[in-house]
């Protein structure tokens, strides 16, 4: 009978100590990389990250993990990592958490240049978060920032007016006003030239 309760405890607690100790070093180890992060140091907490993210802490979400690396790439100017990242965090986000990553997914598409990607990716929020707040508005301005760089002009201009909405606040006033400063553009290139 004792050998028998002993193997029963050998059997319930043995794994879970070994599970909690094997879980101790990824704790260390993402404090490690959060305090480096803090003070800058990106180049060394993302190895740290990537590490931690391979066997998380159970009090830790794996999306706070990839949003750590994408900041840190992020800040490194190394965008294109950062957006692979984003998207690793937004793939394992809440609902509530998503609209703030779509942001930094369309953006760093416009900081690589891709702007029809870029366009595509801000207007998911007012799509799939229309109540999101400032993002929503955001995500507006910067799709025509980039369908401005593409050329299409009318296009900026509408996405411009969405973003400045009833144009109260002063960001409302810069995006109206943009709007405006497109939109006369738009016309003048579209003006025949009287000779």
């Amino acid at each position: 009978m004792r050998t028998k309760l002993l193997v029963s405890f050998l059997i319930v607690f043995v794994p879970y100590g070994l599970l909690h100790a094997a879980a101790a070093p990824a704790v260390k180890e993402y404090k490690k990389a959060n305090k480096l992060f803090a003070a800058s140091n990106y180049q060394e907490a993302i190895p740290l990250y990537q590490k931690v993210l391979a066997a998380p802490p159970d009090d830790v979400a794996v999306s706070a993990i990839y949003t750590k690396i994408a900041d840190s790439y992020y800040q490194l100017g190394h965008y294109k990592n950062a957006l692979s990242a984003y998207r690793g965090a937004l793939r394992e986000q809440k609902r509530s958490e998503r609209p703030q990553t779509q942001y930094w997914i369309g953006f760093c598409c416009f900081l690589l240049g891709r702007d029809a990607e870029a366009v595509a990716e801000f207007l998911k929020i007012p799509e799939l978060y229309p109540g999101s707040g400032m993002w929503v508005g955001t995500a507006y301005y910067w799709a025509g920032r980039a369908s401005e760089r593409m050329g299409k002009k009318e296009l900026a201009a509408e996405y411009y007016r969405k973003a400045g909405g009833n144009g109260k606040s002063t960001q409302g006033r810069f995006a109206v006003k943009r709007a405006e400063a497109v939109k006369k553009t738009s016309t003048k290139l579209q003006a025949p030239n009287p000779k």
